[in-house]
């Protein structure tokens, strides 16, 4: 069984505690949930208690309706997770930095600086994905 961190969520801070907190995230999940199940995906669940939604792999299609998804993704903005603060944000770019510094290292010249793990972000750079070069400067960059 699959735990997605949410979908949607809302409700206001007065009724659900402080924005972020656990039980801000709570109301959220469930003002998503209920948003989802009257916009066509009737069978939605309810978030578990920190949130979050158990869901059977195999049930995906009964919960996948982009038109739901559209009308209650405000509800729940980055499905429940926290946004990175300006301290972390800065660490991340400095790491994302080093890392493509390394890869050019290794003579992987179009790297991307901004690299996410997506293997479209390297294909549209211009890199093969299966490339023993790449592959071999990825693992000695340490991913």
């Amino acid at each position: 069984m699959a735990v997605l961190t949410a979908a949607c969520g809302g409700g206001s801070p007065s009724a659900a505690g402080s924005p972020g907190a656990g039980q801000g995230r709570l109301a959220q999940a469930l003002a998503f949930a209920h948003c989802m199940r009257s916009h066509g995906a009737p069978y939605f669940p309810d978030p578990n208690s920190s949130g979050g939604f158990a869901m059977k792999p195999s049930d995906s299609s009964s919960f996948n309706v982009p038109q739901a998804h559209a009308a209650c993704a405000h509800l729940y903005p980055n499905e429940g997770k926290r946004l990175a603060d300006p301290a972390q944000q800065a660490a991340q770019q400095r790491h994302a930095l080093a890392f493509a510094a390394c890869m050019r290292k290794h003579r992987i010249a179009n790297f991307p600086d901004d690299w996410s793990g997506n293997v479209g972000q390297l294909i549209s750079a211009g890199l093969d994905p299966s490339s023993p070069q790449l592959n071999a400067a990825l693992t000695n960059c340490g991913f």
